[in-house]
Order: structure tokens, then sequence, then C-alpha cells
């Protein structure tokens, strides 16, 4: 021990006089001398390259610093160990003046990191140097560098914090920083269908492992999902799941406050790569001005000053016209057209609770690659909800709960909240199925004078056993809505002619456009009615301001206004039209 003490101890002091005594000119020519005599080259990894950040000695950072914690055969070495708020995870590299050794296909690459402190400018220099036999020097620069700059990135990205951002009025962009996605939904916790489940898993390994393929057929490396589904049926949940597989940051882009095609525009060109574009209930948040808006132009208003049965003509009072709005063709270019190819490793994801309202040219592969039916709660939905809630794989109770669940419709939000009231698996069973059988009853004709059959709506009541009857109206579905059955025929009419005039509608509840729908329909039959009935003026003015209230909550309803005046000037100058 004492010799060996004895031995580093001169070399050091060696070193140390050499370093003194020799000018920096003779001991750099005498290592090139020896570097000439030598097999080996030396590659040097600067830290800036051309005036700009050298990718290549950043992605060397990660890939040495992972290197040497995965080898735990290696000999010690001086490691920096540090965490940033971008990831999840420590993250390694080598001290100043430290040495490692990663083989490449069998081959040893030795390599070492060097710092100098230029005092003058107090800047410090940063450098990797690489040695390896002369033999060797095309696998590296062909391959072995690529290999280290994919490797890094894959550790990078597998390794970041998901960001999630939102949207910010106008021009303004997205979130600056945006917030840490802390969603712990996983795939393996979704509840969801265990064979769609598969499905969805398969295609986006499918869609991240096709880049070359991607490049090779000349597509923009992008993937579009359609979810839709009743609500609650686990749509945002998805979402989520993906993001946290894929480890993508997520974009929610709110089209109600992008004033404008342009804008969104540049909203899509400032989202990273590796990101999903998530645009929520896309057949509520966008005015699809191209197909579906009526003329809002110049509308005849009433006068506050004039009497209430007059109407002041068109040209004289307009209403303000609304600014535009992000059209069907702006989004269909910013998705799917040039504006897409800007960026790589994209996913677009649109949901619904109605597909049948999204025009068909958003739905085309290309754009929604994948359309996923999320639907209500079924029985492999419901073990899962088991397994994450109540830690059970199987109960007695769970044939009772796979009869109910077939029988009625339920959503996985529903029966999560029930499972959530108590932690005692027999308990918390016991009361989903008193859920779900009160849930049975409310869909459960009370009496036979009340089933609907044979496209009958309307059944006779007895009314306290007297003699006269009347009429227990059922609400009919139509587009979507409940209405009355007396309305239904006139509302598809409606529908049919000017296409969905609530889609837009700032009340979000189906019970209240469905009111709104009712409304509409009112005032439609009674100008359809006007040969046969009586109508004044004061009565056609309450109809207008009406409709005007309606078109203020963006419903569209242009058509009725314009019906309205032209049934004005029938009107006025008399009392009533017989």
């Amino acid at each position: 021990m004492g010799t060996t003490l004895s031995v580093l101890a001169s070399v050091a002091v060696l070193r140390s006089t050499v370093k003194e005594f020799v000018p920096p000119e003779i001991r750099t020519y005498l290592l090139e001398l020896s570097r000439r005599f030598s097999s080996e080259i030396v590659l040097v990894v600067p830290e800036s390259h051309e005036g700009s950040t050298n990718h290549l000695h950043k992605a060397l950072a990660t890939y040495l610093g992972s290197a040497a914690v995965a080898d735990p055969g290696a000999p010690p070495r001086r490691l920096t160990v540090g965490k940033s708020e971008t990831m999840k995870v420590l993250t390694f590299g080598l001290d100043r003046n430290s040495e490692i050794v990663d083989r490449f296909d069998g081959i040893p690459m030795k390599w070492a990191y060097f710092t100098e402190t230029n005092t003058a400018i107090h800047f410090e220099l940063k450098w990797y140097e690489l040695r390896v036999h002369r033999k060797h020097g095309e696998l590296v620069t062909a391959r072995y560098f690529t290999h280290i700059l994919e490797t890094a990135k894959k550790i990078r990205d597998r390794s970041r914090v998901v960001k999630f951002f939102t949207t910010r009025s106008g021009r303004d962009g997205w979130s600056t920083k945006g917030m840490n996605l802390e969603h712990p939904m996983t795939f393996e916790t979704l509840a969801m269908d265990g064979d769609l489940k598969h499905e969805v898993i398969e295609d986006l390994d499918s869609f991240m492992g096709g880049r070359d393929y991607y490049k090779k057929i000349g597509k923009v490396w992008k993937r579009g999902y359609l979810l839709y589904g009743p609500p609650g049926t686990g749509k945002s949940s998805l979402i989520a799941a993906m993001a946290n597989y894929l480890n993508f940051d997520i974009y929610n882009l709110n089209l109600s406050v992008v004033n404008s095609d342009s804008s969104l525009e540049y909203l899509l060109l400032h989202m990273s790569n590796r990101s999903i574009l998530v645009v929520e209930d896309i057949d509520c948040s966008l005015m699809l001005q191209n197909r579906q808006a009526v003329d809002h132009q110049q509308r005849p208003v009433q006068d506050q000053n004039l009497p209430t049965a007059q109407i002041l003509p068109t040209a004289q009072i307009q209403v303000p016209i609304r600014p535009n709005q992000v059209t069907l063709s702006g989004l269909l270019n910013a998705i799917d057209g040039l504006l897409s190819c800007c960026g790589d490793e994209r996913i677009v994801v649109f949901t619904t609770n109605y597909k049948d309202r999204i025009d068909p040219a958003l739905l085309r592969a290309g754009r929604m690659d994948m359309h996923i039916h999320l639907t209500y709660c079924t029985f492999s939905t419901f073990k899962q909800l088991a397994l994450n809630y109540l830690d059970i794989r199987d109960h007695k109770l769970f044939g009772q709960v796979q009869r109910l669940i077939s029988e009625v419709e339920v959503s996985p939000a529903e029966v999560a909240g029930e499972l959530m009231k108590d932690r005692d698996p027999s308990s918390s069973l016991e009361c989903l199925i008193r859920f779900l059988e009160s849930k049975k009853a409310e869909v459960k004709p009370s009496s036979p004078e009340d089933v609907i059959s044979d496209g009958e709506n309307c059944k006779p009541e007895q009314n306290d056993g007297r003699k006269d009857e009347k009429a227990v109206c059922k609400p009919l579905e139509v587009g979507g809505y409940r209405i009355k059955e007396e309305l239904s025929s006139t509302l598809g009419s409606i529908l049919s002619e000017h296409g969905d005039i609530v889609a837009n509608c700032t009340l979000q509840s189906p019970e209240c456009r469905a009111l709104f729908l009712e409304l509409v329909c009112e005032i439609f039959q009674k100008l359809q009615a006007l040969k046969e009935t009586r109508l004044t003026l004061a009565e056609l003015n309450s109809m207008a301001r009406s409709v005007r209230d309606l078109e203020s909550l963006k419903l569209e309803v242009g058509w009725l206004l314009g019906s309205l005046d032209e049934v004005t000037p029938v009107l006025n100058g008399t009392e009533a039209m017989p």
C-alpha cells in the first residue's frame, strides 16, 4: 500500500511540474505527435456549433448519464445528479474530467467530459471527446451518433412532465407555461370495454412506431380520433389516459374564444410536437358559417318610441352584425391542410355527444381516423370500476348487477359515484343495486294505459273515476330533442330544411334547447295557419320579439324572422287578418 501511494504521489508531482515548466505550445505539439502514431481517432463535441446550440452535445449529457446509471457493473464514476421542473425523474450526467466507456455493436466507445474556464471573459467551455479505433470511424459518423440522438430523445420524452395548455382570447395564444397534468388516469384504471381499450392501445402503438411509414407514403405524422357517446361515458378520462400513455402534452382548444381563422392558424403554429389537440363538444363550439349559417344581415327591430303595434322598416334600423368566428373551412384547413405539416407526432381529438350533428367533412379518414363510441356502462366496464374502487374481481352480487346493467342505461360516471359511497364491497354493491333498481323503475310504465305501442303516443287516463278522459301525451324525440308530440312533425320539417338551429346555442342543456325549439315550432305553426285563424298586429310583434330573443342566444332563426317581416306589411294599418 505504501509503495502504491508513493507512486501516485510521484505521478501527481510530475504532472504538476510538466504543466508548470513546459510551455502550452510544446505540450500541445507533444500531444499531437503522440496522436499521430496512435491507432485511435479523437472526435470533439463542443457545447456550441457554428454559433448555435449543439444538439449532439445536449443529447450526450442525457445519453451518457443514463448509460452510467444503467451499468451497475462499471467502476465508480463522478456523476452529477439533479431534477428540473420539466422532468418527472432525476437526471444524471458526467462530472467534469470524468470518463466512461460505452459499447455499441460490441465496440468500445471511450468518452471523456472536459470543462475549461476563461477567467478573462468569465466563460466556461464544455466539450466531450470520443476516442475510438480508426477503422470504426465510419460506423461512428453513420450510425453511432444517430443512435445517441434517437436514444436521448426517447429518454427525455419518456421522463418529461406532461403539460396542459388552455386557449387565451384572440391572438394571445396558449397559456404561457401550461399546467402540469397530474391526472392519475391510465389505461390500467380506465373503465372502458376491454376489447375497445385494447384496440385503442394498439392503434396508438402503431401510430407511434409509424414515423418512417408515414414519411414513405407522403403523409403528415398525425392521427385523429373522434370520441362520441352520452355524457359521463369517459371521453375526458380517455384523453387523459392517452396523454399519460404517450407522455404527450394536451392543448385544449376553446373555439368560442378564437375570433378568426387566422387566429386559429396562429394557435396551431405555436403547438409543440408530441401533443394532443383537444376540441370538446365540437358540435356546440363551432358555427359552420359556410354550411349552416343563415343570413344575419339587417333585421328590423322595435323602436321603443313607437306604438307597440308598429314595426319600423328594415332600412331605418339595423341590428349590429356579430363578428366572424372560426369557420368550418378554416378548421378543415388547420387540421388537414398545409398548416398541418408544421409539426410531427400530433394527435387531434374531437368529442361530441351527438355524432350525427357534425359535418361529414370533419369525420372522413385523414381527419378523424378512428371513431370511438363510448357507450353506457357494460358489465365489462363495471368490473373495471369494481376493481378500481373496491379492489375486488368477483362477488356474489355481481350476477344481480350484471342483470340490472343490461336492463337500464346508466353511465360509468353514475356507477362510479355509487361505488364511492361506501368502501365496504358488500355495502357498496347493495347501494349500487338499489340505485339501478330505482332507475329501472323510472323507465318502467306505471300502468297499462301508459304503455306506448304501435306508434301511439297518447293514451286516455281516468280522472278520479269520472267518465271524461284526458290525453296523457308522451314527448317524442326528434333530431335528438324530446318535444311535445303535436310539435314533432313541425320540428322535423324545420330541421330538414334549416338544419340543427340550436347547435350553436349559448345554453348547453338539452332540456332548455328543447323548450326553445318548441317555441319556434309554435310560432311557425301560427304563421302557417294565418289563413284559418285571426292574428293581431300586437301578437305578431310579440312573436317577433321572442324570435329576436332566441337569435340573441345564437339560435339560427333568421329565416323565421324573415317570414315575420313578410307578414308585417299585410297587417300594417289593420287590426286583424281574417
